[in-house]
């Protein structure tokens, strides 16, 4: 099995993050951008988008990071992250699709804006606030869903926002932070001064 990634961007991190965590016999391949390997005829045969992350597993060709995280978690049911009842799986899947059609457009457009207007993250950070009451992670044990979203909050921009009225995912977001996964993912930029 091998993964084809960038680990600076939240999909690639998170899917990256779970195999280092669980620490899976998934091959770690980092592609190159400066020679233009997700354009080559190889690389669109896994993915035609030309993007990353993808999975190879034999013949068969994965992309799209929540697919992948979900298929690695049934391939390697040890790590448990993934639960195999109707209720469970579709509370997973609610949380995914969360995440790429809520989470991660307003991150986009956080990011894009010339100020920083937070007025439409801030309600999901309460969601995220209020999802965590009594649980140690979103649902209760560590699933796909904590890695899927909290790499979209590690990010620079991130780890810039107020999260102090959300005391409860400021304390989850700095337990997924030491996980193994996400401390071997983490990526340091060039030191400013001291």
């Amino acid at each position: 099995m091998r993964l084809y990634t960038f680990t600076i961007t939240p999909n690639n991190r998170k899917v990256e993050a779970f195999v280092r965590h669980y620490g899976l016999p998934v091959e770690v391949h980092h592609v190159s951008f400066k020679d233009r390997e997700t354009h080559t005829p190889e690389y669109l045969a896994i993915n035609p988008m030309g993007r990353v992350p993808a999975l190879v597993d034999g013949d068969f060709r994965l992309w799209e990071s929540n697919a992948i995280l979900a298929y690695l978690a049934t391939v390697f049911p040890q790590t448990r992250a993934l639960p195999t009842d109707a209720r469970g799986r579709a509370d997973v899947d609610r949380w995914l699709h969360w995440q790429s059609c809520h989470l991660t457009p307003a991150m986009a457009a956080l990011k894009a804006a010339e100020e920083r207007d937070t007025s439409t993250l801030e309600p999901l950070l309460g969601i995220l606030d209020e999802q965590l009451q009594g649980r140690e992670y979103l649902l209760g044990s560590l699933t796909v869903v904590d890695f899927a979203i909290a790499a979209y909050l590690m990010t620079k921009l991130g780890r810039q926002l107020d999260y102090s009225a959300t005391p409860r995912l400021a304390a989850w977001l700095a337990r997924m932070g030491e996980l193994e996964g996400f401390a071997a993912t983490r990526v340091k930029g060039p030191a400013h001064g001291a």
